[in-house]
Order: structure tokens, then sequence, then C-alpha cells
């Protein structure tokens, strides 16, 4: 086996998780992201979510279900002990109250719907640069060590 040495970056795959009761919404999601070269995984309820969250921590998790408060305080709580990737919530009520709520819950960002589904993806792969950022500045810490 012969390997390569080099010290030029590698984009690893990020791996994105969408839960979404929405089809027509979550097909056009997963196409952008795919297009984005990321690894795209869908479930439409709380209890498949979770356990695919569970297995493969994915780098960013995007949620547009509908919930009752107490239903998306678990399923947050659920995603954040799952995985260290940030969680974006679709929300499609127009009350600060449902907002400040999410984000105490534990999604990273609430976005009011409807939202064009190229700006969302622009944000999830925003975030996604960001954590990529924190990675690569802990690896570095890690071997300056």
């Amino acid at each position: 086996m012969v390997t390569w040495k080099t010290n030029a970056d590698t984009l690893p795959l990020q791996t994105v998780l969408i839960i979404s009761d929405q089809r027509e919404e979550m097909e056009v999601w997963e196409t952008l992201f795919g297009q984005r070269k990321c690894i795209v995984l869908s479930e439409s309820n709380v209890f498949d979510a979770l356990q695919s969250a569970r297995l493969i921590a994915p780098s960013l998790m995007l949620v547009d279900l509908n919930l009752s408060k107490a239903e998306r305080a678990s399923l947050l709580d659920g995603l954040r002990g799952a995985s260290r990737g940030p969680i974006l919530m679709l929300i499609s009520a127009n009350t600060v109250d449902e907002i400040i709520e999410a984000n105490e819950a534990g999604a990273d960002e609430c976005i009011v719907k409807p939202v064009n589904p190229a700006v969302l993806v622009v944000k999830a792969m925003a975030w996604l640069e960001r954590g990529q950022r924190s990675e690569r500045a802990a690896l570095k810490l890690d071997v300056d060590a």
C-alpha cells in the first residue's frame, strides 16, 4: 500500500439530518444539500429522528415539525445530547415567544417560515463552515500542544 502525505486541507464530509413532516420541502432540501456534497439523511418523526441522530451524530440538524412546546423541548434536548452540530429550527409562528422558547430549549437558530429553500441552505452551510473552523482550530491546538 502506498500512502501520500499532503498539507492541503481536505473537506470533511458533512452530514445533515433533516427532520420534517413536509415531504415536498424535504425533497428540495435533500437536493440542495446533496449539491453541496453533504450526506443527507431524512426523518419524518421524532422517534426515528432521535435514533438517527444518536447513530450518526450529524454535523447539522434541520427541524421542521409541528410540535407542542413540550414535544419541541424534548426533541431538542435529545438532539443536543446526540450531536454537537447546530440545530436549525423552522417555525411557522410569528411570535417572539415561540422563537425564544425554541432557542432556550436548544435550537441554535430559529427561522420563520416561509423561507426560500436556497436561503435556508446558505444559512445552514454557514453554520457548517463555522463548525469546520472550530474543529480545525481545536485540532491545531492539539497538534501544537
